[in-house]
């Protein structure tokens, strides 16, 4: 069963998802042109998220190479 501050992080979590998500929706698809001001450039709109995606590949990848080099190591010290 979930705990209270488990429960919070998660309606956080989804509460900034959903705000991100309208903001870029606004910004990518419908903005207009008495919004501009609120927005930065259009061609942002992908270049951030590609920069983020390699980012987050970026992450994850080293991740799992230092996981696999870490457990590498285990096998070789076990068979020694």
């Amino acid at each position: 069963m979930a705990s209270g501050q488990d429960k919070l992080v998660g309606a956080s979590l989804l509460t900034f998802s959903t705000v991100v998500f309208v903001y870029y929706t606004l910004w990518a698809i419908v903005m207009t042109y008495f919004l501009h001001a609120y927005f930065p450039p259009r061609e942002y709109a992908i270049r951030i998220p590609c920069v983020l995606l390699v980012f987050g590949l970026t992450v994850i990848l080293s991740f799992l190479s230092m996981i696999m080099i870490k457990s590498k190591k285990k096998v070789e010290k076990k068979a020694a």
